[in-house]
């Protein structure tokens, strides 16, 4: 059972300002074109600028350099650019100490920066329509994380995760423990209650135990889940874990090839 001091610092969180709201709104819309994909993000100079940024970084392994939106979003698609515009807003929307998890601001940025390479560099050959909700999903899964360590400060037990990592086996059980719900729970909930798609809200809760789903709703349980699984919260890659999630995705019918090819380009 969620901690019941936990919702009340979830219901403290900014929402989204209100350019997210309307990139999303223009994204669902099938009327729109991809003219006014673009503008609603040109509009927001601060947002065009990060996002450029982003695409540039070499964790994307673009060959020639990106000037403006139009090629960020004909070289990786409208569901990438959606998510490093959710990337933009959330790092001038949130204060983010992870002291509690003993990582740093940057190796939370890198870990998400390296879980959403890890969704495209995997799945965008075979399995490109799975990026609207798979890649924001891999990016925002751990916001929960920041949430977390912001009620145990204000709880006054910064060390209360770690004191609960030496009792249990893993960072999902000691999460629970304290707070009844895991990282990427609190970021479904987070999502829910600030009316986001609820299928990537979804998507989040049947990543836990993806095992459970069905048809296509459990390969991208999956796919998320490996994807969470794949890089450890400083942003390393957890090579502890590849071996056995290797064994997962060719059980469950996902490109092994394509996902070791992924995993070399992040190591480089």
């Amino acid at each position: 059972m969620m901690h019941p001091d936990l919702l009340s610092s979830i219901d403290t969180i900014t929402p989204l300002p209100e350019s997210v709201h309307e990139i999303e709104r223009v994204y669902h819309d099938e009327q729109t074109t991809f003219e006014d994909f673009v503008h609603v993000i040109e509009k927001d100079p601060l947002l065009t600028a990060d996002i450029l940024r982003a695409v540039n970084a070499p964790i994307y392994a673009l060959k020639a350099h990106v000037s403006n939106i139009q090629q960020a979003i004909s070289l990786l698609g409208r569901s990438v650019v959606r998510t490093l515009a959710l990337q933009s807003a959330i790092n001038r929307s949130f204060v983010i100490n992870l002291s509690p998890y003993a990582i740093t601001k940057g190796e939370f940025a890198a870990a998400s920066e390296k879980q959403l390479a890890l969704c495209i560099h995997w799945l965008i050959r075979k399995e490109p329509k799975w990026l609207h909700l798979l890649a924001p999903s891999a990016f925002l899964i751990h916001l929960g994380r920041v949430v977390i360590a912001k009620w145990l400060i204000e709880k006054a037990t910064p060390s209360a995760l770690q004191l609960a990592l030496e009792r249990t086996s893993s960072l999902f059980e000691a999460e629970r423990e304290l707070c009844g719900l895991s990282a990427a729970e609190v970021s479904a909930l987070l999502f829910e209650r600030w009316h986001f798609d609820p299928a990537i809200v979804a998507l989040m809760r049947q990543s836990v135990d993806p095992f459970g789903c069905v048809a296509e709703a459990r390969r991208q349980a999956v796919a998320l889940h490996v994807i969470c699984n794949t890089i450890a919260p400083d942003g390393s890659i957890d090579e502890s874990a590849v071996d056995t999630l290797r064994q997962t995705i060719a059980r469950e019918g996902l490109s092994t090839e394509d996902y070791n090819r992924a995993l070399e380009r992040l190591r480089r």
